[in-house]
């Protein structure tokens, strides 16, 4: 799964941990780091059983996902989203990439800040304040919330620095969140593995080794029948290029800041060009043809993004035959299956 990471992943990240549920290796706790994919899938990037979560496993995590040389892909254009609790720090410190804070938990933390001061706020308020696109509207929904709880307001504006926290300054940075506001990649797979957490580690491992092969198949299959279908990008690219239309700017952009790509700043979160960029007469559908780098980074042009997994398939023996290997190499070569017979 790492070269598909390399070749097709959106450089946004995730590690936590989470403990053990078996009977009797209870201290055990799992570490887990993902990413997403083109096509906004999860991929497990690497994980480690220790015997605790603090400081030094952490640190012994991050040496071992550099080894496997993951500071290739956490690089300085990428971003790790966490908690920021029980060491993680030690895990942030070994990669050059930029760090994202959970706001989920820091919405928590300050809720019990205010408890027994008689001060309260409406979570819906502190995430507008979050998403704030700009710095002028963080201001504004800043002030708005110190109508609710000048204790709240202050402890929001006081997290340092904002561009791992707040939108605007993330959009200043050019960092690319794809809409994500806490480190719940890597959260959603600790539930996906909850059952499998009450084995044995080696156990562990296997369960999690199987999850990948079966997603790698379905993912292919479902990315192979995209392509043949002349969609030239990843379905996750091509439903963020159709929200980002705005009849007004239905014309040629020169102006490439993040201002000026459709509704919340999508284009700043996610650096896929919008249609309004392409022209009026462009439609982004079946059988269209355009040069791939017209949509943006690599990452969501769809033969990259199927390549990577049929070969990743090929060298794993996940899926498939050698018959079904060939035709969807066929696929790579001009955008569709010249055989339409079923997989044997």
């Amino acid at each position: 799964m790492l070269n598909i990471a390399y070749g097709c992943g959106m450089k946004f990240s995730a590690v936590d941990a989470a403990f053990s549920k078996h009977t009797v290796y209870r201290e055990g706790y799992l570490h887990l780091l993902t990413t997403k994919d083109g096509n906004n899938k999860t991929i497990v990037l690497a994980w480690a059983i220790c015997e605790t979560e603090s400081g030094d496993t952490y640190k012994y995590f991050s040496s071992k996902c550099h080894e496997a040389g993951l500071t290739r892909y956490l690089g300085r254009a990428g971003i790790i989203f966490s908690d920021r609790q029980k060491g993680i720090k030690k895990f942030h410190d070994k990669f050059p990439a930029k760090i994202g804070r959970c706001f989920k938990h820091i919405i928590g933390n300050c809720q019990k800040q205010l408890n027994g001061t008689g001060q309260t706020f409406n979570t819906k308020t502190a995430w507008a304040v979050r998403d704030a696109p700009t710095e002028a509207e963080y201001k504004v929904a800043l002030a708005r919330l110190k109508r609710e709880s000048p204790r709240a307001a202050k402890y929001f504006d006081e997290i340092n620095p904002h561009k791992e926290v707040y939108q605007y300054a993330l959009n200043a940075e050019g960092i690319a969140t794809h809409g994500f506001k806490t480190s719940q990649i890597v959260e959603s797979l600790n539930g996906v593995f909850v059952e499998a957490r009450r084995d044995a580690p080696y156990r562990l491992n296997a369960k999690i080794l199987k999850w990948q092969g079966k997603e790698l198949e379905v993912r292919t299959k479902t990315i192979t029948k995209w392509i043949e279908a002349g969609h030239p990008i990843t379905p996750y690219a091509t439903q963020l290029f159709k929200v980002q239309v705005r009849p007004k700017h239905m014309h040629a952009i020169t102006n490439m800041g993040p201002n000026t790509f459709g509704p919340k700043h999508i284009w700043a979160q996610t650096h896929i060009w919008a249609q309004t960029h392409l022209g009026p007469n462009t439609h982004l559908g079946p059988n269209t043809y355009m040069d791939p780098n017209t949509f943006g980074p690599k990452h969501i042009h769809g033969n990259t993004y199927i390549s990577l997994y049929i070969t990743s398939g090929c060298r794993g023996q996940t899926f498939g035959t050698r018959s079904n290997v060939k035709r969807r190499r066929s696929v790579l070569r001009d955008g569709r299956s010249k055989s339409r017979r079923p997989d044997a």
